[in-house]
């Protein structure tokens, strides 16, 4: 009977321990399980709000590339844009080369029934401006010229008889313009002389000279220096041609 009960305590005791062992066993498995969890848990959390920020970085850069490249598209197309219309303006600009068809002319000597002509022609044009020539100044042109001036042309005859008094009374108004030579003034002189010179059409003058001396070296001086002076007022013929006339200096 002792050994019996005996048996039975070991027994019993044994599948105490049994039981607590295998308890013990179980919990720390259950630990593990549940930090197995929570770890796993974690660590995906941590690598889901990496893998965000990543994504955003990537789209962020991914934006800017694209944006970078379409202006740099558009910089394009306007530059080409730019150098087309420049080239076609040029283009426009430039005026095409003209061709010359004209022959060369040829430079033909007039002849005398053309020059007369025109001398005709620019008389009649001439003598319609103005009044007809007093007899007067006429009879002092002869005088002055003599026999010359039967040897000038229509032109030059019609331009004297037209501009005689205006030579004058030009070359008057600068004497009483400059004043009276004082020398002559002090010896209470008076004369005339009678000046020459060629006048061309451009309003220049050559050959200037006293042809009949006043008989005083005092007027020829300053009628030289009158006609210096007064030629730019005077009427320009449309021909070269020779101009005598009259200066005189009186006291009043």
């Amino acid at each position: 009977m002792k050994l019996i009960i005996l048996a039975f305590i070991i027994s019993i005791s044994l599948h105490l321990l049994l039981f607590n062992n295998y308890k013990l066993a179980q919990k720390p498995n259950v630990n593990k399980k549940a930090l197995e969890k929570e770890k796993k848990a974690n660590v995906t959390f941590v690598k889901i709000k990496k893998e965000k920020k990543a994504e955003k970085k990537v789209t962020v850069k991914k934006t800017e590339v694209v944006k970078k490249k379409t202006i740099k598209k558009t910089i394009k197309k306007v530059a080409k844009k730019r150098s087309i219309t420049k080239k076609v303006s040029k283009k426009l600009i430039k005026a095409p080369k003209e061709i010359n068809y004209k022959k060369k002319r040829v430079t033909k000597v007039p002849t005398q029934k053309k020059m007369k002509a025109l001398e005709n022609k620019t008389l009649e044009d001439f003598l319609s401006q103005e009044d007809p020539v007093e007899q007067k100044v006429l009879n002092e042109i002869q005088k002055l010229y003599g026999k010359e001036f039967e040897s000038f042309t229509k032109v030059q005859k019609v331009f004297i008889e037209k501009n005689f008094n205006s030579f004058q009374i030009i070359t008057q108004r600068v004497l009483t313009r400059l004043g009276y030579p004082k020398l002559a003034i002090e010896m209470r002189l008076s004369g005339r002389n009678v000046v020459e010179f060629l006048f061309h059409p451009n309003g220049d003058i050559s050959n200037l000279r006293i042809t009949n001396s006043s008989g005083y070296d005092v007027f020829d001086k300053y009628t030289i220096k009158l006609i210096e002076i007064a030629y730019k007022d005077y009427p320009r013929p449309k021909t070269k041609t020779k101009l005598k006339f009259n200066v005189q200096y009186r006291l009043y």
